[in-house]
């Protein structure tokens, strides 16, 4: 399979690994790829790892992911539906640490 993936390029390649369920790894090419758009990302980028994934998403990806929650999750996206959760997690758990002075005190 990584024989097949160096021989593709940015979005097909990265379409590849998301159908096998497998994230890209960023040492086949030394780059990022979006787990989301396939594309590659670019330096200075604002991205956010997935760690249900093992997997990069560049801000575009991000948007798309905003995007989707803000329209109700209409449609089915499990993988975009475990990022949003997993991001959502993460931001709360910051949130209330940051914002909770009696935590902070009895988390020390």
């Amino acid at each position: 399979m990584i024989q097949q993936t160096k021989e593709m390029n940015g979005p097909a390649r990265a379409a590849y690994m998301r159908s096998e369920r497998t994230p890209l790894p960023m040492t086949l090419s030394n780059e990022p790829w979006c787990f989301i758009t396939g594309k590659r990302i670019v330096d200075g980028d604002d991205a956010r790892f997935t760690h249900e994934f093992d997997a990069w998403v560049s801000t575009a990806g991000q948007n798309m992911i905003d995007e989707w929650v803000d329209r109700g999750m209409k449609t089915s996206n499990p993988e975009w539906e475990i990022i949003y959760r997993e991001w959502y997690a993460q931001d709360a758990a910051a949130e209330a640490n940051d914002n909770n002075e009696d935590f902070r005190k009895w988390h020390k």
